[in-house]
């Protein structure tokens, strides 16, 4: 994969299907970050609510004991002393029922019902303190009296302080984590498949030797990967087999035609009659135009099929337009065609040879069809990408070609009707189509600007190649 290639991947970023995969991974990193705190809370707080009913059973077993050794009074001495396990600060004691009530760390007795298991109470400990959430037991002596023991919540409320203090840098750190890693798989998903795509491009382009880099990995992207590879071996086999038969075809017609232009000049040398004269000349004529299309056409085989040996160096694409429009000057003052070069300094990498003859045949088109007034022009034009591209631009104010003819003219033996009545085989544009592609660019027909050479009429021709 060239070095190219892999920057502009990597300059590309995230496509929005990679911004939304990213996000969908923090919000699932993030969701499944809080309900882990939220399962851990939950988990602590049971482990405190049994802990605690324990302790209010345990309490009581205790209350019950002094009552059944030394009856109410003992039971009483035993709360007002907050003698053995009554003596711990989160516990509250009631003995209500006959006589004044006897009360350990509270002002006022809970008004809950008899159970036996504990319930979730409010209970003021103290005359300027505020209520305290906790659970009590209440349960029934022999002799009528209600026993109220109960413990509040100071562990959960401890739990809850901890757990917002903590729940923020909690929350911090794993956005941070979740943000990170869902960033670093986003970007990762999106190297490999660009790379991919970029693969793709150049199978498109006409680079059928463009393989995807194996890492051996052994998961999804591998796997397609490797049959990305085996389809680019396939496309190739199947290419190379179409340009050798459509190659063989035109290089086999070439004798024929050979022998009918010799034959057809052996005529004209013997014959006499002037109307003969100019019916051989014509076939003449047609003879030399089907062997210029039979070698275009074979070329334009040789280009897509990748036959073409790798023959880019840097060049100067602003010297190759000045030495053409040099070389086209004669022939559009002869046409009465004001031939005009608009040159800016650009190199790039490119075969000198066939952008020579793609910039010749869009000269020669536009001397053919495009009116009284050609401008040749190049370019380095940077893209969103980051990328430059080089331009070559051949702008004429002749009647230009429709944007619904643009696709087909570049296909082909395809000729518009109002150039079916000159000389051509169509197949000038369709071979600056294969050059462009070659060289991993484009070929674009589009309108002239308003402010331009030809003041917005007429047709823009431009070969873009990457610099």
């Amino acid at each position: 994969m060239p070095a190219r290639t892999v920057r502009r991947a990597v300059r590309r970023g995230l496509s929005p299907t990679m911004v939304r995969l990213v996000t969908a991974i923090f919000v699932l990193q993030l969701l499944s970050s809080a309900l882990v705190i939220v399962f851990l809370r939950g988990q602590m707080l049971d482990v405190v609510r049994i802990d605690r009913e324990r302790q209010v059973t345990d309490v009581r077993d205790d209350l019950l004991a002094a009552y059944y050794d030394g009856g109410r009074e003992e039971l009483a001495e035993y709360i007002s002393a907050r003698r053995g396990s009554a003596a711990d600060p989160a516990v509250f004691v009631a003995l209500i029922g006959k006589g004044a009530p006897v009360l350990s760390n509270l002002v006022r007795v809970p008004d809950i019902p008899v159970s036996t298991k504990p319930q979730h109470v409010a209970v003021r400990r103290g005359p300027d303190q505020p209520p305290s959430e906790g659970v009590a037991l209440v349960g029934q002596l022999p002799d009528g009296e209600r026993l109220v023991v109960g413990v509040v919540s100071l562990a959960e409320r401890r739990i809850n302080l901890a757990f917002a203090s903590t729940v923020e840098l909690t929350i911090a750190v794993a956005v941070l984590m979740a943000l990170l890693s869902a960033v670093v798989v986003g970007f990762v998903i999106s190297r490999r498949t660009h790379l991919i795509a970029e693969t793709a491009a150049e199978l498109a382009s006409g680079n059928f030797g463009a393989r995807v880099p194996i890492e051996g990995t052994g998961d999804g992207f591998d796997h397609l990967r490797q049959q990305v590879n085996l389809m680019a071996e396939r496309i190739g086999e199947l290419v190379g087999q179409l340009s050798a038969v459509s190659g063989a075809l035109a290089h086999d017609l070439r004798s024929p035609v050979t022998r009918l232009s010799a034959a057809i000049d052996l005529a004209l040398a013997r014959a006499e009659e002037p109307r003969a004269i100019e019916a051989l000349q014509a076939a003449r004529a047609d003879a030399d135009a089907l062997r210029t299309m039979l070698e275009n056409a074979l070329e334009i085989s040789l280009i897509e099929g990748g036959a073409v040996e790798d023959r880019r160096r840097p060049l100067d694409l602003a010297a190759v337009a000045e030495d053409l429009v040099e070389l086209y000057d004669p022939l559009a003052e002869q046409s009465e065609v004001r031939l005009e070069a608009r040159l800016e300094p650009v190199t790039a990498p490119a075969d000198r040879e066939l952008v020579s003859r793609a910039l010749a045949n869009l000269i020669d088109n536009a001397l053919k069809y495009g009116g009284n007034a050609v401008v040749v022009s190049t370019r380095a034009v940077p893209d969103a990408d980051g990328m430059t591209w080089a331009e070559i631009t051949v702008e004429d104010n002749g009647p230009g070609i429709a944007p619904t003819d643009r696709a087909r003219v570049v296909e082909r033996f395809v000729r518009l009707d109002d150039a079916r009545t000159r000389a051509g085989g169509g197949l000038g544009l369709a071979m600056v189509s294969a050059v462009a592609r070659l060289h991993g660019g484009s070929f674009v027909l589009g309108d002239p600007v308003v402010d331009g050479p030809s003041g917005g009429k007429g047709l823009m021709a431009t070969l873009r190649l990457p610099c």
